[in-house]
């Protein structure tokens, strides 16, 4: 099983608001990167949700990434959230309770998720490890140790805030929020990968774009020289579009090397099929596109 879209969308993502961090690009048919220039200064999350489904409306069968964990860690006989939330059992109720701890805060930023006292007590905020982390694994999802243990990168876990300078806890938060916004405006035009059948669809999955500077570079560098974004976008066939300046901003080169990514993984059967991907994990944790491929 593999598949072509029409649109292979790469955004990079943030949990800060505002949400200047976040960058959209796009791969078409002439294997050329686009950055997508927001409205205003920054894209905001609510408007990177419109625009793919706009796309989506447009006719075009879109695959979109974006970079944060869509679910949380699941732990056998315990749940999510060691244990708190008993009837939150897979990653639609878990994006139901998120928006509620949101707090009705804009442009699906979750910010006030993490005080909120079902939520709370399984976050590291600051100091040391807290003890009932143990050695970390309940606060890992499958697909963050199977990215470890095969070379795509070390995710952090989604609940150690205290990593200040990856705020991807934030992030996730805000990104679950999104992707129950793009379940909304879309319904069942849209698949969440790996939780819905990709089938005849436009699917939204979940990217890492380290995995991508990996695969592409051999190392982990972020992209902001002109030329090794040239030099990273080569192994997938793929060009930077014209008139881009010598020096861009890191989040712009993450979209643009992963929408470059998305479009060669699409293709592969073994991208759609993971090792280590049950269905349980599927509906329960998600998975990061491209991991155990």
């Amino acid at each position: 099983m593999s598949f072509a879209f029409d649109l292979y969308v790469g955004i990079d993502w943030t949990g800060a608001q505002p949400a200047k961090a976040v960058a959209v690009a796009v791969v078409g048919p002439d294997r050329i990167v686009h950055p997508i220039a927001p409205a205003g200064r920054y894209w905001g999350r609510a408007e990177a949700a419109e625009w793919v489904a706009a796309r989506v409306r447009e006719g075009k069968r879109v695959l979109a990434g974006i970079d944060c964990g869509f679910g949380m860690p699941w732990v056998p006989d315990v749940g999510y959230l060691d244990g708190r939330v008993p009837h939150v059992t897979d990653m639609p109720a878990l994006w139901d309770l998120v928006e509620d701890a949101s707090g009705d805060a804009p442009d699906d930023f979750a910010g006030l998720a993490v005080t909120d006292p079902r939520l709370a007590p399984s976050y590291w905020a600051k100091g040391p490890r807290p003890a009932m982390w143990g050695d970390g694994s309940t606060k890992r999802r499958r697909t963050e140790l199977a990215a470890a243990a095969t070379g795509a990168g070390t995710p952090v876990s989604l609940f150690n805030l205290a990593a200040a300078a990856k705020q991807v806890g934030k992030a996730s938060l805000a990104g679950m929020r999104t992707l129950r916004r793009l379940k909304g405006l879309l319904g069942d035009q849209i698949a969440v990968w790996p939780a819905e059948n990709p089938a005849g669809r436009s699917v939204v999955l979940e990217i890492y774009p380290t995995l991508f500077r990996i695969q592409a570079l051999g190392r982990t560098l972020k992209i902001t020289d002109l030329a090794v974004l040239e030099r990273a976008l080569a192994p997938y066939g793929c060009r930077a579009a014209p008139s881009l300046p010598e020096r861009l901003d890191d989040h712009t080169g993450d979209a643009m090397i992963s929408a470059a990514g998305l479009s060669v993984l699409a293709g592969k059967a073994s991208a759609w099929a993971p090792s280590g991907l049950d269905p349980d994990t599927a509906r329960r944790e998600g998975w990061i596109f491209g991991v155990g491929a």
